[in-house]
């Protein structure tokens, strides 16, 4: 068994900030979940996606789940589901 010690301290990643969006509606738009899919919100979260296509009717949901719960979503992921929605919906630790 080998023990390993790591620095606590680093730099902080930076990233640029874009004009927002402002969306008059989120009703017929292209609705996006990032969601950690930890067991205490499995229920939760399946009724929120459920409520959202039932009172926005988005014309497509498109959604980034991830495999570890504790590890951040892949960049690679959150960068395509920003490119092909209006709108995303983070929870839950996600």
């Amino acid at each position: 068994m080998t023990i390993q010690l790591l620095d606590p301290t680093g730099v902080i990643a930076s990233t640029q900030r874009t004009v927002e969006n402002v969306l008059e509606t989120l009703n017929g738009r292209k609705a996006g979940f990032i969601f950690n899919q930890h067991a205490s919100g499995l229920a939760f979260w399946k009724a929120l996606e459920e409520e959202v296509q039932r009172r926005f009717k988005p014309t497509s949901m498109h959604r980034v789940y991830k495999e570890n719960t504790w590890a951040p979503a892949p960049k690679g992921e959150v960068d395509a589901l920003i490119g092909e929605t209006d709108y995303v919906l983070v929870g839950l630790g996600a």
